[in-house]
């Protein structure tokens, strides 16, 4: 069970918010270039392994999925943790993309699941080529996932396993996600075994895969994977965030999606256990409600009212206080540093 870090304090620690429609600060340029570099190195081997997909609709799905040109944050990680531990990019590559195919997979299943239109300002895959299709190309993914983990000359049966887990995990994680709709009594700790497993499962596994290509030790590998995982709740509670609180074209979607469709988010569980009986009685009236458009800023006005957009902030902040301090088992040197700049970007994100 996932718990706030106990050693964790409530106070940024040296981590900070840029508002949005500023650019980031100038000291992050070393890791956006990093970014973008590990970014075109995966979408050049992706091109490259899925060239063996002939059939004309089938690529052409294919290929749509992966035209977003994402930032590969999680194979960002499989490979810079491995060069930060001593190991290659070139080793590092394989499981990077296995971490990217899972992704895109469990992308695909969120959008069918939410009936979600777009993403990013893009047709979502089963808009685009429907259903059947879209089925296919996530059993595709996972099978190509499987195999590019299963290349790995050292550890490669503890890489697929590890894959499995993983993907298992996710699979109980969105079942939570999508379930959790439909109660009112959920608790800060339900949300947490929810993210570990849908989100932070992933960046788990990117951070031992890494581990893995460089032969690291068991116990710096343990260190590794939760700093992964810290990483991975913050991310998820910043999607709550940014949902409220992002510009909506660089989000990709419309303001208070979350709220129009009734999910029950870290902000909402908070609110549910600390608003007044009036304010959690229009609330709720306004939860799920699509057509929310006018009474929109009257929903986050409660929310921010109860403090509970400042809970959620805070909280993520102190996950990430908590998962810099696992670095500490890495080398100095530009790849550890690279990582912890990494932590500090997430709250930087505007989608």
């Amino acid at each position: 069970m996932t718990h706030v870090p106990a050693n964790a304090v409530p106070t940024t620690n040296g981590l900070s918010i840029i508002p949005p429609g500023l650019s980031l600060p100038t000291t992050f340029a070393p890791l956006v270039e990093r970014i973008q570099t590990v970014a075109h190195l995966v979408e050049t081997a992706i091109a490259e392994d899925l060239s063996e997909v002939t059939q004309p609709e089938l690529r052409q799905a294919v290929l749509h999925l992966f035209d977003g040109k994402g930032k590969r944050l999680r194979p960002f990680l499989v490979i810079t943790t491995a060069e930060a531990a001593g190991g290659t990019l070139e080793a590092a590559l394989p499981p990077a993309l296995a971490v990217e195919y899972l992704h895109n997979l469990s992308l695909i299943h969120d959008d069918m699941m939410d009936g979600s239109p777009e993403r990013h300002g893009r047709p979502t895959l089963h808009t685009r080529f429907g259903l059947n299709l879209s089925l296919l190309v996530g059993d595709l993914l996972y099978a190509k996932a499987v195999e590019q983990a299963s290349r790995i000359r050292h550890h490669a049966l503890r890489m697929v396993h590890i894959l499995g887990q993983t993907a298992k995990q996710m699979c109980y994680g969105q079942f939570d996600d999508l379930y959790f709709e439909r109660r009112l009594d959920l608790t800060i700790e339900d949300y947490l075994r929810m993210a570990a497993r849908k989100t932070s499962a992933l960046y788990r596994a990117s951070c031992i895969f890494g581990m893995l290509t460089a032969d690291a030790d068991e116990a710096d590998l343990q260190a590794m994977a939760t700093f992964g995982e810290n990483i991975g709740t913050a991310f998820q509670i910043w999607d709550d965030v940014l949902d409220l609180q992002a510009d909506p074209l660089r989000l990709g979607k419309p303001l208070g999606l979350d709220i129009r469709e009734g999910k029950k988010t870290l902000i909402v569980i908070h609110f549910l256990q600390h608003a007044s009986p009036a304010a959690r009685r229009r609330f709720l009236e306004l939860l799920g409600k699509r057509d929310l458009n006018g009474e929109l800023p009257e929903a986050i006005a409660l929310l921010e009212e109860t403090g509970s957009i400042a809970f959620a902030r805070d909280l993520a902040i102190r996950y990430l206080v908590d998962a810099k301090q696992h670095l500490s088992v890495l080398p100095a040197g530009p790849h550890r540093k690279l990582l912890d700049m990494y932590a500090d970007f997430m709250l930087q994100r505007r989608h």
